[in-house]
This record gives C-alpha cells, sequence and structure tokens, in this order.
C-alpha cells in the first residue's frame, strides 16, 4: 500500500505534536500536576489561553514579567493569582520582562 507525501507529512506532523504534548507534560510533572489543579486555577489558565508550551522561545512564562522562579524551571503567576507554572509555558497576558 502506498502512501501519499501528504498523509506522511500529516502522520509526521502528528507524531511531532504529541511527542511535544509528552514533552510539555514530562516538565510540568516537575513543578505540578495539572490533574490536582483547584477548578479556581483551571478556570483562570481557561480565561487566559494558557498552553503548557510556548511555540516560541522568546514569548514564554521564564521570559514573562508576572512569573517568578521558585525552582527553575518552575515558579508563579500572578495572573494566575500565583499558581504554579513552569516556564516553558505561555498565556494571552504574557508581558515581556524589562531590561
Amino acid at each position: 500500500m502506498t502512501h501519499s507525501r501528504r498523509e506522511l507529512l500529516g502522520r509526521g506532523l502528528l507524531l511531532a505534536g504529541l511527542a511535544a504534548t509528552g514533552s510539555a507534560r514530562a516538565q510540568n510533572a516537575a513543578c505540578y500536576d495539572p490533574a490536582t489543579l483547584p477548578l479556581s486555577q483551571r478556570s483562570r489558565r481557561r480565561a487566559v489561553s494558557f498552553v503548557e508550551a510556548s511555540g516560541d522561545a522568546a514569548v514564554r512564562c521564564g521570559n514573562c514579567a508576572f512569573f517568578t522562579v521558585t525552582a527553575d524551571p518552575c515558579g508563579t503567576c500572578s495572573i494566575l493569582g500565583g499558581g504554579p507554572t513552569q516556564a516553558g509555558a505561555v498565556c494571552s497576558s504574557f508581558a515581556p520582562k524589562g531590561k
């Protein structure tokens, strides 16, 4: 059975996405367990379009003015009411740290 380039590319992108998601989950496991976050934290994260892994190395929690490092790569975010996060995540309220 032959596959078109489009099918192969689609499968490759899917596998890359799954690998990135697994990597983000493994990184978060060191900072916090998303399954145990209280409803208030989950709601805040949805409200600011929070994602566990930023697609842009410059736009991520570790470079945000609202992020405070607790133990690299972990920290807290004032937008999330002091809730835990990891440096590689990002949300729609990102504000770059001043220089």
